[in-house]
């Protein structure tokens, strides 16, 4: 049992312990040149640093992998784009996505939980350009996002333990690295939004155990943050105060008790729709 858990975890332990050294090393020289840098921001170019070194520690990683793990990592992350399926599906769950987050806010509208900003700023050919780039910027945040959890971290654990391990230990990875700065804040102070996104990487696991297509999970994933993208570009709408809208609504989604149960449901329908791969012994 020793000796499993030891294979399972010690290379990702390693990478991960790589990954901290390296921040050790690099924080202090990125200080000097900026001062307001962190290299474990959750936003802009930290984020774009950070995930720069996860695919780094990926290469490192793969390099000491199996031929066949390599190829079928080749073929999960990069070469679906010459199939021919790739656009329409991706699309499909892009919108489906878009539209559930969209409508949420939406209602939350009417419920008079949020208002609408007229101070903001006009539609202008800046601001869709921003917006156009912010949609490409977020395909390729889902694909790295996606390729480093559901690509390489879910099979690799699949080899030695079941599938549903697999995923449940993937998904607990994702709620952690989305706060590499204190990661337990998110089983402690800030259990809403660890709770969100642990529901989430389960749900984005479910959807690429069913399909085994990483840009299924793209679409999804791209769909959810591009609703965000936009409000970001277009702050059109207006949450009112923490203290005027009830606890089970938040300005952040991932933090509402509704939207946990909105996960929970769509999970426990894809645990059923794939229980036959999810529950299948090696």
């Amino acid at each position: 049992m020793i000796k499993k858990i030891t294979k399972s975890f010690g290379p990702i332990i390693l990478s991960a312990l790589s990954i901290i050294i390296t921040f050790k090393i690099l924080q202090p020289f990125a200080l000097f040149l900026d001062p307001s840098f962190n290299l474990l921001s959750s936003r802009g170019i930290g984020k774009v640093a950070f995930i720069s070194l996860v695919i780094l520690q990926i290469i490192l990683f793969l390099a000491t992998r199996s031929f066949k793990f390599f190829k079928n990592f080749l073929e999960t992350n990069i070469y679906f784009f010459k199939e021919k399926a790739f656009l329409k599906r991706y699309s499909q769950y892009f919108v489906i996505f878009f539209l559930l987050h969209s409508t949420l806010l939406i209602l939350f509208y009417f419920l008079g939980f949020a208002t609408y900003n007229p101070n903001w700023e006009t539609l202008t050919f800046s601001v869709i350009l921003r917006t156009i780039f912010g949609f490409i910027v977020t395909f390729f945040l889902a694909w790295t996002e996606e390729l480093i959890f559901r690509g390489t971290l879910f099979p690799y654990f699949e080899q030695t333990l079941s599938t549903f391990s697999s995923l449940c230990i993937t998904s607990l990875i994702f709620m952690f690295v989305h706060d590499m700065k204190n990661p337990l804040n998110l089983i402690t102070k800030n259990w809403e939004l660890g709770l969100g996104l642990f529901l989430l990487g389960f749900l984005l696991n479910l959807i690429f155990i069913d399909t085994r297509k990483l840009y299924t999970g793209m679409g999804a994933h791209a769909g959810l943050v591009f609703v965000k993208v936009i409000l970001r570009r277009m702050p059109f709408l207006i949450f009112l105060p923490s203290y005027k809208i009830p606890f089970w609504v938040h300005r952040d989604l991932r933090q509402s008790n509704l939207i946990h149960l909105l996960f929970i449901i769509a999970i426990f329908y894809m645990i059923i729709k794939t229980r036959k791969k999810l529950f299948d012994q090696k």
